[in-house]
């Protein structure tokens, strides 16, 4: 028999049920990277990420990281993948037709340091956030690659030799520097190199001992050790969806991204050294670019830079400049 009584103490309890009643919804999510392996460092880190935010939102807020190659989506379609929420949280680093300011930070032999690339990325950021909030996306982290090297099945040991050959590029800007010393770049995202290099559509490529030098060391036989430039990663999500994710989750997830993203760069950069001296033991041909290299290098790069800025208009040129200035170049 319902009493008075019970009546009373259901309604007293009412309150205390309330917060189970308005817990937030479960999210799932897609997360997409260019990285073609998991055993590479941002894979590996990307991962953490999700599981630290399914962790923290007790199993609430699941993400799913997909490799790149392993979705219908291109690398350089990273950036339209997530503003249009066909993915909502992206690993975006081919990114330049679609944001072609960030290509200040890829300009080679601008930036020769990692030091200078963190002063240039401080002055970058506020231009590169309002260029992918126009794209639908939120840019909630960066990090970065150690320095482009240059990598060839043929022989490539100066810049002499770059002449003829295909090399595979990641950006329209290292395409321009390979140009300019009679080689042809070409624009191959990471998970389609292996391919390219066995069928000869490339001879080379331009990367990293700790990125595609890693895991493509079996196709390439010389290293020529000349910094072009760094390569940066964005992750970015989709606007709208990350401003309706409950409160909670978007702390969680925006909170894993800021603390976990830098042990990228920094995992990275004590993996090249460690890369490199595992490809010298391997017998990889290894040359490392002199000084009067990268002086002539420059020297054949320096009017390329404001002629760049100036076709994106008064935005990059006004970026650049402050770039420039901060680096003394």
């Amino acid at each position: 028999m319902i009493t008075r009584r019970h009546v009373i103490g259901a309604i007293a309890a009412a309150p205390v049920a309330a917060p189970a009643i308005l817990r937030a919804q479960p999210v799932s999510w897609i997360f997409y990277t260019h990285v073609p392996a998991a055993t590479l460092v941002p894979a590996r880190v990307s991962q953490e990420i999700v599981e630290r935010v399914a962790k923290e939102t007790d199993g609430g807020f699941q993400i799913k990281y997909h490799l790149g190659g392993s979705l219908t989506i291109k690398a350089t379609d990273i950036t339209t993948a997530v503003g249009d929420n066909v993915v909502q949280l992206g690993d975006d680093a081919f990114q330049q037709g679609n944001v072609p300011i960030t290509g200040i930070l890829r300009l080679p032999m601008l930036i020769t340091s990692a030091p200078e690339f963190e002063k240039a990325l401080a002055v970058m950021k506020p231009y590169i956030q309002r260029a992918f909030d126009k794209k639908g996306a939120t840019l909630l982290a960066n990090y970065y690659f150690p320095m482009q090297i240059a990598w060839s099945s043929r022989k490539l040991t100066s810049l002499d030799d770059f002449k003829g050959q295909k090399i595979r590029a990641t950006s329209p800007e290292q395409i321009e520097f390979l140009k300019r010393f009679g080689a042809n770049g070409l624009t191959v995202g990471g998970s389609e190199v292996p391919s390219a290099l066995e069928r000869g559509v490339v001879d080379g490529v331009l990367t990293a001992n700790a990125g595609g030098g890693k895991i493509w060391k079996d196709l390439l036989k010389y290293t020529y050790e000349i910094g072009l430039n760094y390569f940066e990663d964005n992750i970015i999500v989709n606007k709208e969806a990350y401003a309706k994710l409950p409160a909670a989750y978007r702390d969680s997830l925006t909170k894993a991204i800021i603390d976990l993203t830098p042990k990228m760069t920094s995992m990275m950069a004590q993996e090249e050294i460690d890369e490199a001296a595992k490809r010298k033991a391997e017998g990889m041909v290894q040359t490392k670019a002199t000084a009067e290299d990268y002086k002539r290098g420059a020297e054949k790069m320096v009017d390329f830079w404001d002629a760049w800025a100036k076709r994106y208009g008064s935005e990059t040129q006004e970026a650049l400049k402050k770039v420039r200035d901060t680096l003394g170049r």
